[in-house]
C-alpha cells in the first residue's frame, strides 16, 4: 500500500504543479487584498488590535480555496476525464487516489500558508511577535485540513460536472466566508454555525488552541472534537460511496 500511495502521490503532486492557475486565487489574491490593506491603514493592514485573530481569516480562506478547487475539483476532474476510473483499476482502490491526493494538497496548503506567512512577515516586520502563532498553526493545520475536506467531501456523490463543480465551489467559498465574519449573540446559534461551517470550525480551533481566547476550551472544546468526528467520519463515507462513472463521458 504504502508504495501505491508514493507512486500515486508523484502522480497527483505532478497534477498539482501543472495546475498552478488555483495559486493565483490562493496566494497572490490574498497577497495583494493585504498590500492594498496596508496601503489603506498606513502600513497598519491588521489595524491596532485582534492582530492575530485577522490573520487566521488569511489560512481560513487559503485552507477552504484549496480544499474546494485543488482537492474536491481536481478529483471531480479526474473522474470526468476517466482517470478516476483507470487509476482505481491499477491501485485497486479508490480510497489510495483519495488518500494520496489528500497528502498532496494538505503539503501544498502548508507551503502556501508559509509563503504567505512570509510575505507578512516582510511587509510589517512588527509582525515577528505572531512567529509562535504562526509556527503552531501549521502544526494545527495537519488536522484541521483533513476535517475541512470532511466537511466537504459531499461534493464528491453529486452527479454534477465540472462546470457545475466549479460554480457549487465558488458558492460555498463565498458563503463561508460571509458567515465567518457574522456575530451572533446567542450560543445555540454560534455553535451551528461552527457545526455547519467549515470557517467558523477552523476559526473557532484556531482561536481555542492558538489564541487561548477564554472560555473557549470550557464552552466549544468537547464540540469541536464531537464536529471533527462526524465530519471525518461521515467524510469517509462519502469517499467510499463516490462514484467512478463521469457524468459528460459514456465510458
Amino acid at each position: 500500500m504504502g508504495h501505491k500511495l508514493r507512486i500515486l502521490g508523484q502522480f497527483e503532486l505532478r497534477q498539482t504543479w501543472d495546475e498552478k492557475m488555483i495559486l493565483f486565487y490562493t496566494l497572490i489574491c490574498p497577497a495583494i487584498y493585504y498590500v492594498i490593506a496596508d496601503i489603506s491603514t498606513g502600513g497598519r493592514p491588521f489595524g491596532l488590535k485582534n492582530v492575530a485573530y485577522q490573520l487566521l481569516g488569511y489560512w481560513v480562506y487559503i485552507i477552504l480555496v484549496d480544499v474546494l478547487n485543488g482537492f474536491q475539483f481536481g478529483l471531480i476532474g479526474m473522474r470526468e476525464s476517466n482517470f478516476l476510473k483507470m487509476f482505481t483499476l491499477i491501485s485497486g482502490d479508490k480510497r489510495l487516489i483519495f488518500y494520496s491526493n489528500l497528502l498532496v494538497q494538505t503539503l501544498f496548503i502548508q507551503v502556501e500558508i508559509v509563503c504567505f506567512d512570509l510575505f507578512v512577515l516582510i511587509l510589517d516586520p512588527a509582525t515577528r511577535r505572531l512567529l509562535p502563532i504562526m509556527m503552531g498553526g501549521l502544526l494545527v493545520n495537519f488536522i484541521l485540513i483533513p476535517i475541512v475536506v470532511g466537511f466537504t467531501n459531499f461534493i464528491l456523490v453529486l452527479p454534477i460536472r465540472v462546470n457545475l463543480a466549479s460554480l457549487l465551489a465558488m458558492g460555498y467559498i463565498l458563503l463561508a466566508m460571509l458567515l465567518v465574519n457574522i456575530t451572533v449573540a446567542n450560543e445555540w446559534l454560534t455553535q451551528l454555525l461552527i457545526a455547519l461551517n467549515p470557517g467558523s470550525y477552523m476559526v473557532a480551533v484556531y482561536s481555542m488552541v492558538l489564541l487561548r481566547v477564554p472560555g473557549q476550551v470550557e464552552s466549544n472544546g468537547l464540540l469541536l472534537v464531537v464536529i471533527a468526528g462526524v465530519y471525518l467520519v461521515t467524510g469517509y463515507y462519502w469517499v467510499q460511496h463516490m462514484s467512478l462513472q463521469s457524468n459528460t463521458s459514456r465510458y
